[in-house]
C-alpha cells in the first residue's frame, strides 16, 4: 500500500474520531466540543496540511449530519489543525511546553470562532451550556464579542488541551509505522538506493 493511501486512510479515521467526539459532546451537552481529537491526531502525526484538511472534512460531515454550526466553525478547526501541525509535527513535545503550545493553537482559532459566533449567529451555538454562558456574559461590560471570545478561549483551551494530551499519549502506544509515515518512507528509499 502506498504512503498516500495510508495517509488518506489515517485522515479518514481521524475525521471519524472528530465526528464521534462531536456527537458525544452534543449528546451529553458538554461545555467542550471533543470535535478536534482527530484533527490534532492528523496534525501531529502527518503535519499542518493533514490537520487542516481533517478539520475541514470533519466539520462539513458534521454539518451534513445535523450540526449546521459545524460547517461554519470548520474554518477555525482548519486554523487549529494547521497550527497544531506546525507546532507539534516532528517535534519533541515536552510536557512543560504542552500547555503553552496549546494556547498558541487555541487563541487565534478562538478569536475566529468568536467572530463567527458574534456576527453570524448572535452568540448562539450548538453547545447549550456555551450559548447560555455567552448570552449571560453579553449582558456585562464584555458585550457579545467579548463574552464569545472569553467563552471560546476557555472552552477551546480545555478542549484542545485534552485532545492534544490524548493524542500525545496515544501516539506513544501506536505502532511507530502508523505515526511516522515520512520517516518510514525515507528509510525505505535509503534501503532501495
Amino acid at each position: 500500500m502506498s504512503n498516500n493511501i495510508k495517509k488518506l486512510t489515517f485522515m479518514a479515521v481521524a475525521v471519524a474520531i472528530n465526528i464521534v467526539g462531536s456527537k458525544i459532546a452534543l449528546f451529553l451537552h458538554l461545555p467542550i466540543f471533543l470535535d478536534s481529537i482527530g484533527t490534532m491526531l492528523a496534525g501531529i502525526a502527518l503535519g499542518p496540511l493533514a490537520g487542516g484538511l481533517t478539520a475541514l472534512v470533519g466539520g462539513l460531515v458534521n454539518g451534513v449530519l445535523g450540526d449546521i454550526y459545524a460547517i461554519y466553525f470548520s474554518i477555525s478547526g482548519v486554523l487549529m489543525g494547521v497550527l497544531a501541525g506546525f507546532l507539534f509535527h516532528n517535534k519533541k513535545n515536552s510536557w512543560v511546553l504542552l500547555p503553552l503550545k496549546t494556547l498558541v493553537v487555541t487563541l487565534p482559532a478562538s478569536a475566529l470562532s468568536a467572530c463567527i459566533e458574534t456576527f453570524l449567529f448572535g452568540g448562539i451555538t450548538s453547545a447549550v451550556v456555551t450559548t447560555f454562558i455567552i448570552q449571560a456574559l453579553s449582558q456585562t461590560a464584555l458585550k457579545l464579542f467579548g463574552s464569545a471570545f472569553l467563552t471560546q478561549a476557555v472552552t477551546d483551551y480545555v478542549d484542545k488541551l485534552i485532545a492534544i494530551i490524548l493524542v500525545v499519549v496515544s501516539m506513544k502506544h501506536l505502532p511507530y509505522e502508523l505515526t511516522h509515515f515520512e520517516e518510514n518512507k525515507k528509510a525505505k528509499e535509503k534501503v532501495a538506493a
